[in-house]
């Protein structure tokens, strides 16, 4: 399944880099709930959010960055994109069809993220 959302106002390239890093997920997100064990390189973590506990990688991709759950079942991974004055996040799971009422969470987590993201 895959969910996509705009930022407003779009971010330029600087405001995101800045704004996507592990550390500030637990601020810029209400279902992340803590970030630990974040690594030397501030590109993988663990994190406990509204699923449970679970590894978190951070990698920089062009125009943005990708979040996966690396260690989540349903294989759970978001990208921030800003391009083209335009500022996007997509959001994809490894189903094509979900359970409603996990359907509806991911959508609250992205919307709580897209929301922190656009502050």
């Amino acid at each position: 399944m895959e969910w996509f959302y705009h930022v407003q106002p779009p971010l330029s390239p600087e405001t995101l880099a800045l704004r996507c890093k592990l550390p500030n997920l637990p601020r810029q997100c209400a279902s992340v709930h803590n970030i630990a064990k974040i690594s030397a390189d501030n590109l993988s973590a663990s994190i406990e959010c509204v699923w449970g506990v679970f590894d978190i990688s951070l990698t920089p991709i062009r125009n943005g960055f990708r979040y996966a759950l690396t260690s989540c079942p349903n294989a759970l991974q978001w990208t921030a994109t800003t391009c083209n004055g335009e500022t996007f996040i997509h959001c994809s799971i490894n189903q094509e069809t979900a359970d409603p009422d996990f359907s509806a969470s991911i959508r609250e987590f992205i919307e709580s993220f897209r929301m922190g993201l656009g502050h």
